[in-house]
């Protein structure tokens, strides 16, 4: 019994998570425009401040930031991310040990590979966004547990200098992430290269400017195509027109690179449109071998105590998951001067399929999460049936009531302890779409359809001495 008990308090201390219910409520709430419910909600306890789970909240307090146009708050929130993920990555080993002691939702949690890359996409952009905006919003920052207020800062020019140098910065580590995932992926099917790094890095690396950005851009849309043919071959949403429309794309904007005068695409659409697939609790079934239970050798009849407490040697746990997505939906950009008058019409091109990138990545390591939570789960049931048996007499019927409660007990702290992990970063968008137009100085207003319907109605101004990016944020689609 002794032995029981020493198991049953692991089982307990390993099984303190979170529920993930506020997060789903923080996510709904963003969804529909609640921005201020939403941040309410991350002030709970339960929202990821637990130290396993603070990557999550770096991340979705970076990206509640950057859509409510705070963006040195989301650099804030983002920049911890980035720091907290690297330290995470390089413990990948101490991780899996520890796993097997506890369940997967009580260990650090370091990311999808496709969040750790995307996390570049939104340093690079949150840094070139402060640079153009030339300020730090006021806010309140906390301070031993009293909240400050911190006034509105106008950046002066080598301030916003260095925004722009860090977002191009952001680009190169970008690129060595990838590098480092294709080096280590012995599996052609994982996760390694993302489209978005070609496309939204030639955009910037055009933006930037200089001879050799435009030579590094002009690679990164051949590239784009040739992924087209590997990496996203199987990706839904662009085997069909849409994968065409990229193509398209990329060629348009690598001769655009050497336009000048009224022929360059000065006005660069980022359109980023719903949020990601949740990732959700799949209930998986699974037998222990028998050989597995009679290796353990309790010294008592253990074949017929087995057939009372655990028939058929069968078992049933949670692995998380991602729905398959819908395809991505198809986008028009439509642009009128500052009379009214159409001038100007487009697609608005996928280059992010995130949701089908997050459903590709699930199909691909599913048969190993499953293995591995298998055989973690067998060590853990053999232990507690050899530890309930041990109470079983097959001399006395009435043992097998003490040896049932012994294993109903500690089978209760193994299921606790073993909840499928289903953190995740909520506000990612469910894609990305992306377009150019080479526009003249003045005041415009655009529209965004989807099936023939206005989904967003916008204005902007273009003015004779910069590139304008138009980076709108579609959640609620």
């Amino acid at each position: 019994m002794r032995r029981a008990g020493g198991i049953f308090i692991v089982l307990l201390l390993s099984a303190c998570g979170h529920t993930g219910l506020n997060h789903a409520q923080f996510v709904d709430a963003v969804r529909r425009g609640d921005m201020q419910t939403a941040y309410a909600l991350t002030e709970d306890d339960d929202f990821y401040k637990d130290d396993a789970s603070l990557l999550v909240r770096y991340l979705e307090l970076g990206s509640y930031h950057y859509l409510n146009g705070e963006y040195f708050q989301a650099l804030q929130n983002f920049d911890a991310a980035h720091g907290l993920s690297k330290q995470l990555y390089t413990k990948s080993v101490s991780k899996a040990a520890a796993a097997q002691i506890a369940g997967d939702g009580v260990i650090p949690y370091a990311g999808e590979k496709y969040e750790l890359s995307l996390l570049r996409f939104y340093l690079s952009v949150t840094n070139y966004r402060l640079y153009r905006q030339g300020f730090y919003e006021a806010y309140a920052a906390e301070k031993d547990g009293v909240k400050q207020a911190v006034e509105r800062k106008e950046l002066s020019e080598s301030e916003k200098r260095r925004h722009l140098s860090a977002a191009r910065a952001a680009l190169l580590d970008w690129n060595a992430l990838l590098t480092a995932f294709t080096v280590e992926s012995n599996n052609k099917n994982d996760f390694h290269q993302d489209m978005l790094a070609k496309t939204w890095g030639g955009e910037f690396h055009d933006i930037y400017g200089s001879n050799g950005d435009r030579q590094i851009a002009r690679q990164l849309y051949k590239d784009a195509v040739n992924l087209l043919e590997s990496d996203y071959a199987d990706m839904p949403s662009l085997q069909d027109e849409n994968g065409e429309k990229l193509k398209e794309y990329a060629r348009e904007k690598s001769a655009d690179l050497t336009a000048d005068g009224a022929k360059k695409k000065n006005v660069r659409f980022l359109v980023k449109a719903g949020l990601v697939t949740p990732k959700i609790a799949e209930k998986v079934d699974f037998q222990i071998p028998l050989a597995m239970f009679l290796a353990a050798n309790s010294g008592n009849d253990l074949t017929s105590c087995l057939g009372y407490i655990l028939p058929g040697q069968r078992i049933a746990f949670e692995i998380p998951s991602v729905p398959e997505p819908p395809k991505a939906k198809g986008y028009r950009l439509k642009i009128f001067d500052s009379k009214g008058k159409q001038i100007a019409t487009r697609p608005l091109v996928l280059t992010a399929p995130v949701s089908e990138t997050a459903y590709k990545a699930y199909k691909n390591k599913r048969a190993g999460m499953i293995a591995s939570k298998g055989a973690r789960l067998t060590a853990k049931y053999v232990s507690a049936v050899a530890t309930a048996c041990a109470a079983y007499d097959s001399q006395n019927s009435w043992t097998i009531l003490a040896a049932y409660g012994i294993f109903a007990t500690l089978a209760k702290g193994i299921e606790a302890s073993e909840y499928a992990d289903v953190r995740y970063w909520g506000l990612l968008p469910a894609a990305v779409y992306q377009q150019s137009v080479p526009l003249k100085k003045g005041d415009y207003s655009a529209q965004i359809e989807a099936n023939s319907q206005a989904v967003k109605n916008f204005s902007f101004t273009v003015d004779d001495s910069r590139a304008v990016l138009v980076d709108l944020n579609l959640p609620n689609e």
